[in-house]
Formats: C-alpha cells, sequence, structure tokens
C-alpha cells in the first residue's frame, strides 16, 4: 500500500512528451520537486524522481522538515541507503525486502538530495543554513562534467572504488553462436549487432528504420560509411531510450533524413543478420506492425509488439543456459568487449574510441574501459618474466627446454 508514501507517477503530456511527477501521502503532486525536476530530460528525470521519492519517504517517516534536516542527518541516510547503517536512520522508511543500494545507484540519490535542497533554499524556503553551505560551498573539483565542466565535490555522495568491467572472453561468445543456442534470426542479429557495434541495450532496442542508413555514401551526408544513427527519444512504445543529449528537434534534415545523435559504423555482419532477419521473421508480421522500431517480436501472445530491453536481457539467459554456460551475460558486457578490443586495435586512442562509441570525454574510456584492455600487458609481461636474470624454478618450464619446444 502506497497510502501513506511518496510516490512516482508517469505522465504523458496531449504533445506526447512524458514527465516523471512525485506525489505526496495525500495525493497531491509535491509542488517543490516538480519545478526542480522539470529541468531535467524525461530520462534523467525518470532516474532522479525515483531517487529523490526515496528520499522524501525518509524524510515523511523520521517527522523532518527542510530546516531541521542537517548535514549529518543527510549523511546518515545515505549510510542507511547503502546498508551502511541501521535503525531510524537505516531501513526503517524502506519497504521489507528492499534491498541497499549500490554505490553508482547511491550517487544519483547523492546528484539528486543535493540539487533538491539547494533548489528549496534559491526558492526562499527555509533550510538549515549549514546544510547549503556544506552541499554548496566546495572549493574542490571533483571531475567534469559532460560539457567539460569542473563539478564541486558533493560530501553526499558515497567512494567509490577502482571499478574494473567484467571481461567478456571470447570462449563464452563462440559458445553463443553454437547451432541451437539463439533460435532465431532475430536473437542472432541482435548479439551480432551487440558484439560488432557495442550498441548499448536501449540504443538497439530504440532503433528505428528510418536510424538505419545501410549504404556507401548516404544522403544524410554525414559518414561516408554504411552507419546508424543513435538518438535518444522518449515515445518509442517499447520504452527504450538511448544515451543523447540533444533536444528531438535537431534530428531530422531538411531533406527528412535522420541526423546527429551518435553515429556509429556497422559491419558487413550486422547489415547481413539485419537482412536475414527480416526476411525470415519480420515480413511475416509486418502486416500487424503499427510502429517503426526495427526488433520485434516474430512469435509469442504480442507479434509485432516491439522488442524492450527486458526482452534482450532474457534472451541472453535463456541463450546462456542452453550454451550450459555458468555465468550470466549481460548486454552491457559486450559494450566493454568492443570498447576494450578497439582501444587496444587503435594503440590506445582514446579520442577515436570516445568518438566512436558516443562518449563525450575520452577519460571514461581510459578510466573505465581502457582498463580491459589490460589484457594485452601480458605479452610484454611474458617478455619480461622470460628476460629475467632468475633461473627456472623448474626445469621444464624454461622456454628453450625440450618439453617446452615439444609442444
Amino acid at each position: 500500500m502506497d497510502c501513506d508514501r511518496f510516490t512516482v507517477r508517469k505522465i504523458r503530456h496531449p504533445d506526447g512528451q512524458i514527465s516523471y511527477w512525485i506525489f505526496t501521502p495525500d495525493s497531491d503532486v509535491h509542488r517543490p520537486s516538480l519545478k526542480l525536476l522539470g529541468k531535467y530530460t524525461a530520462a534523467t528525470q525518470q532516474t532522479y524522481a525515483y531517487s529523490l521519492v526515496d528520499h522524501l519517504n525518509w524524510v515523511h517517516a523520521n517527522g523532518k522538515t527542510p530546516e531541521a534536516v542537517t548535514l549529518q542527518d543527510l549523511q546518515r541516510y545515505m549510510k542507511g541507503l547503502t546498508g551502511q547503517a541501521e535503525g531510524v536512520y537505516g531501513l526503517a522508511w524502506r519497504r521489507p525486502g528492499q534491498a541497499a543500494i549500490g554505490a553508482s545507484a547511491a550517487g544519483n540519490v547523492a546528484t539528486i538530495v543535493k540539487a533538491y535542497y539547494v533548489h528549496l533554499a534559491a526558492a526562499g524556503t527555509v533550510v538549515d543554513s549549514g546544510l547549503i553551505d556544506a552541499l554548496s560551498g566546495g572549493t574542490a573539483g571533483h571531475g567534469f562534467n559532460r560539457k567539460g565542466r569542473s563539478l564541486e565535490a558533493n560530501p553526499l555522495s558515497p567512494k567509490r572504488g577502482a571499478t574494473r568491467p567484467r571481461f567478456l572472453s571470447d570462449d563464452v561468445v563462440q559458445a553463443l553462436f553454437e547451432p541451437g543456442v539463439l533460435t532465431t534470426a532475430r536473437d542472432i542479429m541482435i548479439v551480432t549487432w551487440l558484439h560488432d557495434g557495442g550498441l548499448r541495450v536501449g540504443g538497439l532496442c530504440g532503433l528505428r528504420f528510418s536510424d538505419l542508413h545501410l549504404v556507401h555514401h548516404h544522403p544524410c551526408g554525414q559518414r561516408q560509411d554504411p552507419h546508424i544513427h543513435i538518438v535518444g527519444r522518449d515515445d518509442n512504445p517499447n520504452g527504450a531510450r538511448a544515451k543523447n543529449y540533444s533536444r528531438c528537434d535537431e534530428h531530422l534534415s531538411k531533406d527528412g533524413y535522420i541526423v546527429n545523435g551518435t553515429i556509429r559504423a556497422v559491419s558487413p555482419d550486422m547489415i547481413s543478420t539485419l537482412h536475414s532477419y527480416l526476411l525470415d521473421e519480420f515480413h511475416l508480421v509486418q502486416h500487424l506492425v503499427d510502429h517503426e522500431q526495427v526488433l520485434v517480436h516474430g512469435r509469442g501472445p504480442t507479434p509485432a509488439a516491439p522488442l524492450t530491453t527486458n526482452g534482450v536481457r532474457k534472451m541472453l539467459q535463456r541463450a546462456c543456459q542452453r550454451a550450459g554456460l555458468g555465468v550470466r551475460v549481460l548486454p552491457h558486457a559486450f559494450r566493454h568487449k568492443a570498447a576494450a578490443a578497439l582501444y587496444a586495435e587503435s594503440d590506445f586512442n582514446a579520442e577515436l574510441v570516445a568518438q566512436e562509441f558516443g562518449w563525450s570525454s575520452p577519460a571514461m574510456v581510459t578510466d573505465l574501459y581502457g582498463k580491459s584492455a589490460n589484457r594485452h600487458a601480458m605479452k610484454f609481461l611474458a617478455q619480461a618474466w622470460e628476460s629475467t636474470a632468475r633461473p627456472p624454478a623448474e626445469r621444464h618450464l624454461h622456454p628453450t627446454s625440450p618439453e617446452v619446444a615439444e609442444r
């Protein structure tokens, strides 16, 4: 029951735009958050609305007012949110069974909670002055946003350890392509596009036929090779969203072609598997299609309905089970693999990889995805081990021994 809780509701406006509003336990719109959330796009608004509503439920459960909330209160709240505290500042406001959240999700909460109290103070609401000084008076830089501007440190943000993406091995990929593992042409296309293109699953499920420019010298004029445009939209019928921060009206040229977004090259296998899917499966349900999405259900209770991101995850889970793999493969693992491979093949050109994969900062490549390429250091480590002055511990391990030569 949500009768005594703040809740988030999805609001669809007459012009097709979507907003996420927070409602009070009395079913009234929570006005203080309305203007704040209105500053963000629908995708970011959704994330921040669900992050902020948790904090508002904590405020409600503990009988706090903005004037009474201190920095120490918020720090204890963040510890409770991440499972580092118990009691009234811990899990009391959360539903039974709600697990603690990780550092990445907690970072989103910290960002919007800070923005919320700064917004309240700017709007004239009485807020603890010490809290505002602590939240907005930081002087130390803490990274850069996607526009290259320095970010102030947020005292509410949890400390994050070194992040390394999980490496997806070639053996796992090969196992997925064994006969009988991927059971439809659509599924073969999906895994091929994830692997070769390194697409985010939201961008893949959000693709429309108008985004596919699979010929050389397409009239859009933005890339000579066959390519696709990954465009951030809020009105896809399957709810899929691509990460994109430009306005929707920037994605249509005067000639009526899709432009801008993230422009990605496509491999010959990506084009081939798309055509196989269209010929073998899509055309069978084409007469039922009432949308522009490329990926659809070919069978089941909802034929021709656009495929969701959750549908792709479930497909991969079933494929892993059929392949007898003891690992869980997520769509984003293919992106890690593709980025690390291009990073190494381009002689560790972070700017090239960032441009190709749609990141605004090359630092993201070197700080996160580039670490996957460290496996190439094994070549040089092996050379260093072989050139050591130390005698081999075992005779049969020496590279010039007869046993090794026979291998």
